[in-house]
């Protein structure tokens, strides 16, 4: 599998369009189509591709062969037992954990 179908891949895992992810990134959205048509990507943004996809920058770049593919979700366990897997760009999710956060510390330990 090449690097620009696995940054599509990815990308689409994720529910993200070419612009969110080159906002992630720092570039623009015709350069995520490039690279995912398979142009090459400068060294710099290797990285910051590789972050925003939350995969390594070696997976990225090794070339493999009929590999399974999964999006590793954010997944947190409170103190009460519960756990919430949030599947989406952090970016996304800041202001619904801070409010998450102050539900559960205001009414977490009511019964």
């Amino acid at each position: 599998m090449t690097t620009g179908t696995k940054i599509r891949h990815f990308r689409e895992k994720k529910r993200l369009s070419q612009e969110e992810l080159a906002h992630l990134v720092g570039v623009s959205q015709v350069t995520i189509g490039n690279w995912e048509q398979g142009k090459s990507i400068r060294h710099e943004f290797i990285r910051k591709l590789a972050t925003a996809l939350e995969v390594s920058t070696d997976f990225l770049l090794e070339d493999i062969q009929n590999a399974t593919l999964q999006v590793k979700p954010n997944t947190e366990i409170f103190e009460n037992n519960f756990e919430i897997t949030i599947k989406e760009p952090n970016h996304l999710f800041e202001d619904l954990n801070k409010k998450m956060d102050f539900i559960i510390n205001r009414f977490g330990g009511a019964k």
